[in-house]
Parts: C-alpha cells; structure tokens; sequence
C-alpha cells in the first residue's frame, strides 16, 4: 500500500468565501433577468425572510422558502448574497439607466 502522505486533495477545499462568490454568481445571472420592479419586489421579501427571528447565514442546509422568489428553499447565505446582488443592480440602475 502506497504512503498516505503522497496523496493529494483534489479540488479547491469549499471555504465561507467560495460558497458566498458561487451564490453571488447564481443570483446575477438571475437578477439581471428581471426588471427593476421586480428586483425591488424580491428584496423587500428577501430582508423580510432574513429578519425573522430563526433566521440564520447557514451555508449549505437550503431552510428558508421566499414566496415569489422560486420554489426551493435556500440557505441564509444564499439570501443574503441575493440582497446584496440586488442592491447592487438597483444601485447600477440608479447611476447608469
């Protein structure tokens, strides 16, 4: 059997960083899809969800549904990446549209 110590990892280990820049990702490919009435929409639900007393930034466990976002639930970092992404649209709208 070969040494332990000659194995590698593969892949990059999955950090708080690299999680929050892959859900930053996903919510602008889809936000930009949407017009500015309905960003504003989605954020005002979004902070509602995030302002509620069992609310957490739990990376990866998918517990906390926005009504109108989609179906699926999604993890508090998910949303919280989405309130930023969405307050950076606006904010580009704002000063370029």
């Amino acid at each position: 059997m070969g040494d332990d110590r000659d194995v590698k990892p593969i892949g990059t280990p999955m950090t708080e960083a690299r999680i929050d820049f892959g859900f930053r990702i996903y919510w602008t490919k889809m936000a930009t899809k949407w017009d500015m009435a309905r960003i504003r929409d989605m954020r005002a639900r979004v902070i509602a969800v995030t302002q509620q007393p069992d609310f957490e930034k739990n990376l990866i466990e998918r517990r906390f549904k926005v009504e109108g976002l989609d179906e699926l639930a999604h993890s508090g970092a998910s949303l919280l990446a989405l309130i930023e992404v969405l307050n950076a649209l606006e904010t580009y709208e704002a000063n370029n549209g």
